[in-house]
């Protein structure tokens, strides 16, 4: 994690990283750079909280679990998500009203679609079956395509900026 000024926006952006997530109620912003890895940013609207993680890959492996030649266990999207989830509740957050949004997944090497290798894909494909199992709507996505993806979160209103980055 990393945070600067910004002066363009007048406020602090955290950046994350992949396997890093951030929850905050402003008035700062929280921002990453995605290719195949995947962002998913929750909110409640009612406490005016947010907060965004950034995952590289759906599972871990075969047994779905991290090992310690995986990395960090929030790399994975499960975890990512759990962890994602706890501290938004610990913040004050509460899971009732939580919506999402969620951006990445890109085919960024412009893969065949039949190809194995389609990380953004399984990625696409975890997020949203996942989100669908916790019951939180998902209300806006940017998702897939060849372009890498800088996305901008402000936790405190839910407002995403987001620019495509050409290869």
């Amino acid at each position: 994690m990393n945070t600067f000024f910004d002066n363009s926006f007048n406020r602090n952006i955290v950046t994350i990283y992949p396997g890093e997530y951030y929850v905050s109620k402003g008035p700062e912003f929280v921002s990453t750079i995605l290719g195949s890895c995947v962002a998913i940013c929750l909110f409640d609207p009612h406490n005016l909280i947010g907060g965004m993680n950034h995952f590289m890959l759906a599972e871990s492996g075969s047994d779905g679990k991290p090992s310690e030649k995986t990395g960090p266990i929030s790399r994975f999207g499960k975890f990512a998500v759990d962890l994602l989830l706890d501290e938004l509740i610990k913040a004050g957050a509460d899971r009732r009203y939580l919506q999402a949004k969620i951006f990445g997944g890109s085919n960024v090497f412009n893969l065949p679609e039949n190809s194995r290798n389609q990380i953004g894909s399984e990625n696409i494909k975890f997020a949203k079956k996942y989100l669908a199992e916790l019951n939180i709507p998902i209300i806006t996505e940017d998702l897939g395509g060849v372009p890498s993806r800088k996305i901008i979160f402000d936790p405190a209103t839910f407002k995403v900026f987001l620019k495509r980055i050409s290869q």
